[in-house]
C-alpha cells in the first residue's frame, strides 16, 4: 500500500459447489440397493407430508442427513426427501425437496413427471396442523451442481428436484429439473 493507504483485512472464501443428489434409478431396469446402513437413516418427520395436486401426489417426507458434503436418497422409495441444510419444510428460507424419478424397481417414482408442472400449480406442504400453499413460479432443467437449487432466499421458497436425462454410457443422469414455488397461503389443515 501507498504511505497514506492503511491495510485494514484480508479476505479470502472458498466456494464450494454441492453435486445435488442423484435421485433417479435406471429406467425399466431392476437395480439391487443394499440395506440401509445405521448412519444414513433418514429423519422421520412426524405429520409432515407433500401435495402436489396437478399431479396426483400424496407423500411423506423425511429428512436426509447432509454427510461430508452430500446426501443420500438411495432409501428414499416412494417418499420425499427434505435436503438437510435447506429451510425445513413450511420455514422462511428456501426447503429443498427431492423424490425419485424412477425407484430401484425399474418403475417410475414419485417425481417422474415433475417437468409437468407449470406456472401457478399448487405445491402443499402440510405440517403441524396447517396447509403452506405455494405456487409454482418457475420449472427448469439445470446441471447438476447448479447452485441456484440450493441457494439462500430471504421469503418462504420451496424447491422440487428430481433427476432427467439418463446417460446410458456414463450410468447417470446428465440434468436435474427444479421446481420452484413461493409461499402464497396459510391455511387450517382439517
Amino acid at each position: 500500500p501507498a504511505t497514506e493507504e492503511i491495510e485494514a483485512a484480508e479476505a479470502t472464501a472458498l466456494w464450494e459447489r454441492k453435486s445435488l443428489p442423484d435421485t433417479g434409478f435406471k429406467p425399466s431396469v431392476v437395480t439391487r440397493i443394499p440395506a440401509q446402513p445405521d448412519q444414513n437413516q433418514y429423519q422421520q418427520l412426524g405429520s409432515v407430508w407433500l401435495e402436489i395436486p396437478a399431479l396426483d401426489i400424496t407423500t411423506s417426507i423425511t429428512g436426509v442427513p447432509l454427510e461430508e458434503g452430500t446426501w443420500d436418497v438411495t432409501w428414499l422409495a416412494n417418499q420425499v426427501g427434505w435436503l438437510e441444510g435447506s429451510a425445513f419444510p413450511s420455514y422462511q428460507g428456501n426447503s429443498v425437496l427431492t423424490a425419485h424419478v424412477y425407484l430401484p424397481s425399474g418403475y417410475p417414482g414419485p417425481f417422474v413427471d415433475l417437468g409437468q408442472l407449470t406456472w401457478d400449480d399448487q405445491i402443499i406442504v402440510h405440517a403441524y396442523g396447517r396447509q403452506y400453499i405455494y405456487r409454482v413460479r418457475a420449472n427448469q432443467i439445470i446441471l447438476p451442481d447448479d447452485p441456484l437449487a440450493t441457494r439462500h432466499e430471504d421469503y418462504p421458497w420451496v424447491t422440487l428436484l428430481t433427476c432427467r436425462g439418463y446417460n446410458d454410457s456414463k450410468e447417470e443422469y446428465d440434468y436435474r429439473i427444479m421446481v420452484r414455488g413461493v409461499l402464497v397461503d396459510v391455511k387450517p389443515d382439517y
